[in-house]
């Protein structure tokens, strides 16, 4: 049985790709969620025969770590930056999966690795540069993904109105006034997402500059931020925070 290593920095993904990968005669050994877990698994465990990689983790592009590497086994890429990416793929005859997976293209994947299709050889220097060269949005992710009941939903991020910690939990609030737990972190959710569209308002809050609704002076030289669709939820721009966020708004 071939096995195979996901990397992957949404829990919610890894989950989902796991689940999928067990329709195939394939053993997942296990998940790293970031560059560095990546390196360690490998030291510890060496090469799986098979990786199944999303290109940007939140420590980095996994391009930057695969050019200090050797690796011998092939790749199938997953990007939700579809912009940028297909290009750069197409270009290198790289085999990749748009996210969200769908279980066809999983499939047909799998069975190219499966048939000896897959490219052994990639030059990742390459890769890498055209890909930053085609936009600078690349660091950014464009698209996060959530669980409502058994399902997977992938959401844009231009639809989504803010993010929440509350409880040890972390919420994306939807244009539709919906809130759904996400498995970033507010601290790993600054690093991927693009700050001219969202800024953190506070320890608990970050909010996204086109679903600001109003702005009003509070108390304690704060600020109260309303939210198109989620006004019933008191959002303050903390005292400290103010001066950045009035440059933030331009």
């Amino acid at each position: 049985m071939n096995r195979v290593l996901i990397i992957e920095d949404e829990g919610v993904a890894a989950r989902r790709l796991e689940k999928m990968l067990g329709k195939f005669k394939l053993e997942v050994v296990g998940i790293c969620p970031s560059n560095t877990s990546l390196v360690s698994h490998i030291n510890t465990a060496g090469e799986p025969d098979l990786y199944l990689m999303d290109i940007h983790l939140n420590d980095g592009l996994v391009f930057d770590t695969l050019n200090k590497l050797t690796l011998k086994s092939p790749i199938i890429f997953t990007t939700a930056f579809d912009q940028y990416a297909i290009k750069a793929f197409k270009q290198n005859s790289i085999d990749y999966l748009l996210k969200p997976i769908d279980a066809e293209e999983l499939k047909n994947a799998i069975h190219k690795f499966e048939s000896k299709q897959q490219a052994s050889s990639i030059d990742l220097n390459a890769l890498s540069k055209l890909m930053q060269a085609n936009s600078e949005k690349a660091v950014y992710k464009e698209r996060i993904s959530v669980k409502i009941g058994e399902r997977i939903k992938s959401i844009q991020l231009s639809a989504v109105h803010g993010f929440v910690s509350e409880q040890k939990a972390t919420f994306l609030l939807s244009h539709d006034g919906r809130h759904y737990p996400i498995d970033y972190p507010l601290d790993q959710l600054e690093s991927v997402i693009n700050p001219a569209h969202f800024f953190r308002t506070s320890r608990g809050v970050i909010v996204n500059i086109n679903a600001i609704k109003d702005i009003i002076a509070y108390s304690g030289s704060r600020l109260k931020i309303v939210l198109e669709n989620h006004e019933s939820r008191e959002i303050l721009v903390a005292r400290e925070r103010v001066k950045s966020f009035k440059t933030w708004l331009g």
